[in-house]
């Protein structure tokens, strides 16, 4: 029997004659790769929705201070981090100005956050304007796990520190020895934070800290820090021992940022390393003022809404 072969070259283009359409497909599929690329380098690492000072009290205003204003305020905040889905949200302290029952307005406000949205808060000096009965309630109403804490996403570490620990105003709850208190507040004699409405940051958290910054370093983590009261630069509203906090934070190569409220005008300042960033106070305008900070690889962005000013900052 014979077997024919047919064969058509017409039909069996050859892989030289095909190069140029493979040339294409090669090319294309380098540049979509190269785009994905592009797009998860330009995609934040995190984004925290940051609040400061909303100050809420059913209160008439004072100066450029608009208590009751903070409600309105802070729910159009929670709908823009709502909106642009951060990981979640810090609050820098003094979330009400005075009275217990300014707790049960403005804490409802945070109901409306996304149920996958955590929110964290610090202790801030007008928080305290409470009974001080009252006061061995606030780390429940704020669901705070301590009066200072941390935590981790995404290999950065935040630290939240109490900048209340040393105070007048806040010692019925930490319970200090009012000797020590004193001594705090003599060491800023002269000073432009030479004011009982600050605070200091006492030796055992200043060991927790420690501890936690050589945690972070050793577990190759970045690491922010927030605070109620600023460090720098100089100001009437600084931490009453922010010399000693300033040098151990900038022992850390860790630390990248630090960031606090009190300071209602905000500021910002660039020491060893390290953004200092204060946000405005939302109690201080009649628009709003809150800010999301986008984290990347190699960079922080801080957009601004309201009276926020927005920052590019490199690392």
């Amino acid at each position: 029997m014979h077997v024919i072969k047919l064969t058509n070259k017409r039909l069996q283009p050859t892989l030289l004659s095909m190069w140029p359409k493979i040339q294409m497909v090669f090319v294309l599929l380098i540049s979509i790769l190269l785009l994905l690329g592009s797009c998860a380098q330009n995609e934040p690492i995190l984004k925290i929705g940051l609040i400061a000072d909303p100050q809420y009290q059913d209160a008439p205003g004072s100066g450029e201070r608009q208590y009751r204003e903070s409600l309105w305020k802070l729910d159009e905040a929670i709908d823009t981090f709502n909106y642009y889905e951060v990981d979640f949200i810090q609050n820098l302290g003094d979330i009400i100005n005075g009275e217990w029952r300014s707790f049960d307005s403005i804490i409802p406000v945070y109901h409306k956050i996304n149920p996958d949205i955590e929110t964290y808060h610090l202790l801030g000096n007008h928080d305290f304007s409470i009974d001080t009965i009252q006061m061995a309630d606030l780390l429940e109403t704020l669901s705070m796990p301590d009066c200072y804490y941390s935590y981790v996403k995404k290999e950065w570490r935040f630290i939240v520190l109490d900048a209340t620990d040393y105070s007048y105003y806040a010692n019925p709850l930490h319970n200090h020895h009012p000797d020590k208190i004193d001594e705090y507040y003599a060491n800023t004699e002269g000073l432009q934070n030479h004011y009982d409405w600050n605070g200091g940051i006492g030796e055992i958290q200043q060991v927790w800290l420690k501890e936690n910054l050589d945690s972070a370093k050793s577990l190759n983590q970045k690491v922010i820090i927030f605070s109620h009261m600023p460090l720098r630069p100089e100001h009437a509203t600084n931490l009453w021992n922010s010399k000693e906090i300033v040098h151990i934070i900038e022992s850390s190569s860790s630390v990248k940022a630090f960031i606090n409220g009190h300071r209602h005008e905000g500021g910002y300042a660039f020491e060893n390393g390290i953004h200092y960033i204060t946000i405005f106070g939302m109690v201080n305008t009649m628009i709003s003022s809150y800010g999301i900070l986008e984290i990347y690889r190699d960079s922080l962005v801080l957009k601004g809404f309201g009276n926020q000013q927005d920052y590019v900052l490199l690392e």
